[in-house]
């Protein structure tokens, strides 16, 4: 009886111990699996999940974080020359540098590709995240990251949204946060707050367009020129720029309103507004004795076949000469569809209107995507051309673009030139145009009629350059 009873307790011990360590067993791996659900498998980093659960309990405890949105600039052209294990090599070493710089009291996950994210749970204030983020931003810059023996230069651009202020739920701050990221990703800013009347989805932007669209019926647009000149200091022609002069905030730059239409179909309204109003205005000067080119931006939202249809209509309105109108897109609109970009610019070419790249240097066009365009000019981004004295790596940039465009047989047009200092080693590096400060700020219409025939009077008289006086109009 006692050898059963024995061996019936050890039995049911056994029993129970077994139970034990399977529940156990079973805890451990729900606790794997719960982590492997809030875990990014690349980085290490938690994912999208883990941040809006954290988010979520940290607006419900009455918390104030704040969110910052990192999209990398060019990541994909890590992925289409490198190769896709480049990248995410270079993603697990940004991620490394991200963790390092936010500090133990920020979480930092990766939402997917090349977007991060950083939650910091009870910051000052606004302030404080953007000194977070510009710091992030300076620790890209100097992260030394590589893939295998290639060194590989990150930028990237960061969107913050506050809570409160800016959002009451966690959807709300990541889809606030997206919208500053990209308005800091178009304005080339680096670092920007969440703005609602910046916002497309927002009820202000939606007022905002509301107003432009009537804006544009009331004649409250209006288009500045800026000059361009030669390596001689004469005028070779304008660049178009558009404003608002709105009847409450006075004279509106494009940044103010720019971003969120071109989101919109109404940016194709405006591109033929500004279109056939700068070639109308071109075409009056060509009547009144000033014959120029005139240069028009063009948007990635309108780079379609749309475009060639404007331009036919404002050829033959004007009876303007095709190779006479300069059309600037954008990095941008190269990478988003380079299939497309090549097919647009190739009518254009046949046509006779010449294609300038604005902005090149400043986004993530490779010479695959260059190669193969049939482009007419670069236009070297201000960025490099502003401190190009001050700074000697950015003469050696400026200088590499320049002998590449002339082997590709294009034309260099160097924007942001404020000072005769950077305009002489400008012209000695072989730079074609010139454009900025130091000649004009952009000028309304009849500015631009008066500046062209002084400067035209001047040069008559005196040694080429350009004038050192002060420029008027409206930048």
């Amino acid at each position: 009886m006692d050898a059963a009873w024995t061996a019936w307790t050890t039995v049911v011990v056994v029993t129970v111990l077994a139970a034990l360590a399977l529940a156990a067993v079973a805890r451990q791996r729900d606790r794997r699996s719960a982590e492997v659900a809030l875990t990014d498998t690349l980085t290490g980093l938690g994912n999208r999940t883990a941040l809006v659960q954290r988010l979520t309990r940290l607006l419900a405890s009455g918390g104030s974080p704040g969110l910052l949105l990192l999209d990398l600039d060019g990541f994909k052209d890590v992925n289409d020359t490198l190769g896709h294990s480049a990248g995410d090599v270079l993603l697990r070493q940004v991620a490394s540098v991200l963790q390092r710089t936010a500090g133990p009291q920020a979480q930092v996950t990766r939402l997917g590709g090349d977007e991060f994210a950083v939650l910091v749970p009870s910051p000052a204030d606004g302030a404080e995240l953007e000194v977070l983020a510009k710091r992030l931003l300076a620790a890209l810059s100097i992260g030394g990251f590589s893939s295998g023996e290639v060194p590989l230069d990150v930028q990237g651009s960061i969107g913050i949204a506050v809570a409160g202020d800016d959002g009451a739920s966690a959807d709300e701050l990541l889809q606030h946060a997206d919208v500053a990221m990209y308005a800091a990703k178009r304005a080339r800013a680096g670092v920007l707050r969440y703005a609602a009347d910046s916002d497309p989805h927002s009820t202000g932007a939606l007022e905002v367009l509301g107003q432009l669209r009537q804006a544009m019926e009331e004649d409250q647009l209006v288009v500045h020129y800026q000059p361009k000149v030669g390596g001689d200091g004469r005028l070779l022609g304008f660049e178009a720029l558009v404003r608002w002069q709105h009847p409450v905030r006075g004279l509106l730059p494009p940044a103010a309103f720019l971003p969120f239409v071109e989101r919109t179909r109404l940016i194709h309204a405006l591109t033929r507004w500004v279109l056939l109003t700068a070639v109308r205005q071109v075409a009056t000067w060509r009547a009144q004795g000033l014959d120029t080119t005139v240069s028009v931006n063009i948007s990635a939202a309108s780079l379609d076949e749309g475009l060639l249809g404007m331009v036919e209509e404002a050829l033959a309105l004007t009876r303007w000469p095709a190779e006479q109108l300069v059309l600037e897109i954008t990095e941008t609109a190269i990478v988003v569809d380079p299939a497309g970009a090549r097919r647009t610019v190739q009518r254009l070419r046949e046509r006779g209107v010449r294609v300038s790249v604005d902005d090149f240097g400043a986004g993530a066009t490779s010479l695959v995507h260059l190669r193969g365009l049939a482009v007419h000019e670069l236009k070297v981004d201000r960025q490099f051309v502003s401190d190009l004295m001050a700074h000697p790596e950015d003469e050696v940039i400026v200088s590499s673009v320049i002998a590449l465009a002339h082997r590709l047989g294009l034309v260099v047009v160097a924007e942001g030139v404020e000072d005769a200092r950077t305009a002489e080693r400008l012209r000695a590096m072989g730079c074609d145009e010139l454009q900025g400060y130091l000649f004009a700020r952009p000028l309304p219409a009849g500015e631009a009629l008066a500046w062209a025939r002084a400067e035209r009077d001047r040069l008559a008289v005196g040694p080429a350059g350009p004038s050192t006086g002060p420029s008027t109009g409206t930048a």
